[in-house]
């Protein structure tokens, strides 16, 4: 029986069958790219079903577990035909089970497009922080980085901030630029993908982009902390760390490690590269001897779904 393995973030989609290569396709996030990320979801289990596999793990950083019944049927429907069953959650959830140094308690955290944290003690505790899309959350991520950036950037121009290298980083022209990413009907990934830019700025020594960056991993410390607090995880407790801010910065990784040693009492810090796989490792983890999924007490049916194949 073949499994696979859908991580599924904001910029990009990820489809790893077991004993293949990652494929990589368009976000399924309808707030990245709207009536399109349809087309890609209708894709990846296409894929899934012409490749034999019948039961997996879609991971998707769109299921949101406070109101997750219009994404589950969503899922439902692209999956019909797959002949085993699918969890379905949030891409956050399958890393605490697929990273070997956490095995279900510890604390993982997202940097990629957003940012999100979930948490869980070993025992059947959960806690999650963040997640609530960029309007309402995502401190730290690509999009509050471009963001940050981007404003840094315009108020250099106009003499409100201090000098940077930012306006030229960002393209020149930062004001219409601005203008032109307000005018898009989803401007979330454009925004995204200023975050490259100011973090090269500041390994570049720009003190303005030092600040942005400086803001962002001091969030990301504060989502862990927060979930680490609510578990009441002891010193020295696991995090994973994984997004494409992150894997892409390898001196970003490094400060926020850091940070997360020094200011949240964090022991080892994973730093994971290669998610779909983590997502099969849980898979693989937690199925049974029939090969279904077994989903651990504290995130059934509040944090993962099993849909019936």
């Amino acid at each position: 029986m073949t499994l696979f393995a859908v991580d599924a973030g904001g910029s990009r989609t990820r489809v790893l069958l077991a004993g293949k290569e990652v494929v990589e396709l368009p976000s399924v996030n309808r707030h990245a790219t709207g009536d399109l990320a349809d087309d890609a979801l209708r894709e990846v289990f296409e894929l899934v079903r012409h490749n034999g596999a019948v039961a997996g793990w879609f991971a998707s950083a769109s299921v949101d577990p406070e109101h997750v019944e219009d994404e589950l049927e969503r899922v439902r429907c692209a999956a019909s035909g797959v002949g085993g069953h699918v969890v379905v959650s949030n891409d956050v959830v399958p890393l605490l089970w697929g990273v070997p140094e956490l095995a279900g308690g510890g604390v993982v955290a997202v940097c990629g497009t957003g940012s999100g944290f979930l948490g869980a003690d070993g025992r059947g505790r959960v806690a999650r922080a963040g997640g609530c899309e960029y309007l309402g959350s995502d401190e730290g991520g690509a999009v509050d980085i471009g963001w940050r950036g981007l404003r840094a950037a315009v108020r250099s121009l106009d003499g409100r901030g201090g000098a940077t290298t930012l306006v030229d980083a960002l393209g020149g022209d930062v004001t219409r630029l601005a203008r032109d990413l307000a005018a898009r009907p989803f401007p979330k990934q454009g925004l995204a993908n200023l975050a490259g830019a100011v973090c090269a700025a500041w390994v570049r020594g720009d003190h303005v982009a030092g600040e942005v960056v400086d803001a962002a991993v001091g969030e990301l410390v504060a989502g862990v902390r927060a979930v680490r607090h609510r578990l009441g995880l002891p010193d020295g407790f696991a995090v994973a760390t994984t997004g494409g801010v992150l894997t892409g910065c390898p001196e970003l990784q490094r400060e926020l490690t850091a940070r997360l040693r020094a200011e949240a009492d964090a022991g080892v810090v994973v730093a994971v590269e290669e998610t779909a796989r983590v997502v099969l490792a849980a898979l693989e983890r937690l199925v049974d001897a029939d090969r279904r999924p077994a989903l651990p007490e504290g995130i059934a049916g509040r944090h993962a779904w099993l849909l019936a194949g």
